[in-house]
């Protein structure tokens, strides 16, 4: 059987060693999967930068599973897969896997600390030969507060870091109540509004689509920094560009787009070109080979299960 995996090379002979009785066709374009899939057995994305739209997956004729090592399936047809009766797995729900998998919440960490800290523009000061420390003061995370939106396994862990940094947690999640060991629970609009630090962790759904809208972008505490790791929807993006060019929002850090990967001529990225208020990263949240490791096995194992009961 034919197996279409997406993801990065450095993995792709692993995942042909755990998966011994398929025919992986490795791929990382449209085009490359698009000459492959007619024959496909399973699609296996750990890459999510190739929609899968209902054209696509249809002209996958013999399609019997579509697995992702990934807990968003946002580009993803789910309506095309549950028309022709085709199973989806996805790590939602897989606690016992996920949760020990710290590298997205950690980078959402360092964009925090970049920006606050204005490294990027530091490192170029010294590397162009410079040395002056007047040009880059930087915010101390000590006394300060956070909002975090989405208190589930990455929100906890960032606050989590905070509280070690002595800051004040503010939580808002609107599918759980926040862990009072680690949050003070907190209404969205009124947490925007008081604190100095804004950190997005919800999963992209119809009903977190904008959520951070622009009247939610305009109640941001004046200076704040503001943090997106999650889902570039989930944010108005046009609201949070004004709001750093009018220095409404002080700097922020972000590591998805709504444009991604087709980002040319994406207006944030052309903004972060030429000003250093915003740090963009292409969606490295997750990526880590030790997360890596853990995610592409237990899909392999899910794979080898599916076929063999």
């Amino acid at each position: 059987m034919n197996v279409i995996f997406l993801g990065p090379e450095s993995h792709e002979k692993f995942v042909r060693n755990l998966l011994p009785n398929f025919n992986v066709i490795y791929a990382t374009t449209e085009e490359q999967v698009d000459a492959s899939i007619k024959d496909t057995d399973v699609i296996f994305d750990a890459y999510m930068k190739v929609p899968f739209n209902e054209q696509r997956i249809n002209a996958a004729e013999k399609l019997k599973l579509f697995i992702t090592a990934t807990t968003g399936a946002s580009h993803i047809s789910t309506i095309t897969l549950e028309q022709r009766e085709i199973p989806l797995l996805t790590l939602k729900g897989q606690e016992h896997i996920t949760r020990g998998l710290t590298a997205a919440a950690e980078h959402s960490w360092l964009l925090l600390m970049a920006v606050a800290r204005q490294l990027p523009i530091a490192l170029k000061e010294t590397n162009e030969g410079g040395w002056d420390r007047n040009k880059f003061p930087g915010v101390m995370l000590k006394g300060k507060s956070i909002g975090i939106v989405g208190c589930g396994r990455i929100g906890e862990w960032v606050g989590k870091y905070a509280n070690a940094f002595g800051m004040t947690v503010f939580g808002y999640d609107p599918y759980t109540t926040p862990k009072s060991e680690i949050f003070l629970n907190s209404e969205l609009d009124e947490m925007l509004s008081k604190v100095d630090f804004v950190s997005i962790h919800v999963p992209l759904l119809d009903s977190t689509k904008l959520l951070i809208n622009a009247d939610r972008i305009s109640k941001i505490k004046k200076g704040a920094i503001f943090v997106n790791t999650s889902r570039g929807e989930i944010v108005d993006e046009v609201a949070l560009l004004k709001a750093l060019e009018t220095n409404h929002i002080k700097g922020a850090g972000i590591d998805v787009i709504t444009a991604e990967p087709y980002i040319e001529n994406d207006p944030l990225i052309i903004y972060s070109k030429a000003h250093s208020n915003l740090l963009i990263t292409p969606h490295i949240g997750g990526f880590s080979p030790d997360a890596l490791d853990v995610v592409l096995k237990f899909s392999c194992d899910r794979i080898n299960t599916f076929f063999n009961d």
